[in-house]
């Protein structure tokens, strides 16, 4: 909505020293080319009519703090351009750990607390599994073993991550089977939730 009213979002999301805590870091020419575009926005219909009232509700408190950073410093801070955060790629390496495991042993518990509501999920077959049809699916005992994850790759978009990776297991008559996945993560109220996942076989 800020980036339509053509104000420069350098990067926001959760603070690193609690878990209730949010910046939005963004850019402006002038003090003065603030306060026009903060105007302008804050006096859109857009906002007032908009999400305005949810999200003053969630907020507690705020500051404000104005620096002058030159290009070098800015290019620097911009989210898109920042090295992904070793938390976010340590607790998403983590999950897709978790989600490996709770296949290969139909953790339903689990996937209940990992999946988000509007989760799908579609499976070689090209069938299309909504989150409680994945559900029931994963609650029966499966037919193959020793299931693991290699080549993993997580790509970080913003408050979005994508996770790739090649598969091995053997089936039950023990031959080796392998195949491919690829899931969407999205961080949602501070928690990375699966809300996609494509799987193939070979």
């Amino acid at each position: 909505m800020l980036e339509r009213r053509e104000v420069d979002v350098v990067a926001y999301g959760p603070s690193l020293h609690d878990d209730f805590s949010y910046y939005l870091m963004r850019s402006f020419a002038s003090l003065q080319d603030r306060e026009q575009r903060e105007d302008a926005f804050y006096g859109s219909d857009e906002w007032r009519k908009g999400p305005r009232e949810a999200i003053l509700a969630d907020i507690e408190s705020y500051v404000t703090v104005v620096i002058e950073v030159d290009e070098r410093t800015l290019h620097g801070l911009r989210r898109k351009e920042n090295p992904m955060s070793e938390t976010d790629l340590t607790a998403l390496q983590e999950l897709n750990q978790e989600y490996i495991r709770s296949v290969q042993d139909s953790d339903v518990k689990r996937f209940r607390e990992i999946l988000a509501e509007d989760f799908l999920c579609s499976l070689p077959d090209g069938s299309l599994l909504d989150r409680d049809r994945f559900l029931e699916y994963t609650a029966k005992p499966v037919t193959i073993t020793e299931l693991a994850a290699h080549d993993v790759k997580v790509r970080l978009m913003g408050d979005v991550a994508i996770i790739h990776g090649r598969t091995t297991y053997r089936t039950k008559d023990g031959s080796p089977g392998s195949g491919r996945y690829t899931d969407v993560w999205a961080r949602r109220d501070g928690r990375w939730l699966a809300v996609s996942a494509h799987v193939t076989r070979n």
